[in-house]
């Protein structure tokens, strides 16, 4: 390379508007958090509705929702248990 001069510059100095015609939206800079946050949401909704499945109920409200359902009925010999 006779002539030209290499300058190693660290990417902090690299402005984005000189590489990208727009600078980064708001998705684009906080996607970590929407993961983690529709994450979360995701699971409590999972922990909730694995509730209402497993319980007895036969009347269910949470957060303005109301559901009148008939549980399956359980006799004795259909149950077994299994010790540790």
């Amino acid at each position: 390379m006779s002539g030209s001069t290499l300058v190693a510059c660290p990417i902090e100095c690299i402005d984005r508007a000189l590489i990208c015609e727009s600078p980064p939206d708001w998705l684009e800079k906080h996607n970590g958090f929407v993961l983690t946050l529709v994450a979360s949401l995701s699971a409590c909704f999972g922990v909730i509705f694995s509730y209402f499945l497993k319980s007895r109920c036969s009347k269910i409200r949470c957060c303005g929702l109301e559901c009148i359902r008939t549980p399956i009925e359980l006799t004795p010999d259909q149950v077994e248990v299994i010790p540790n």
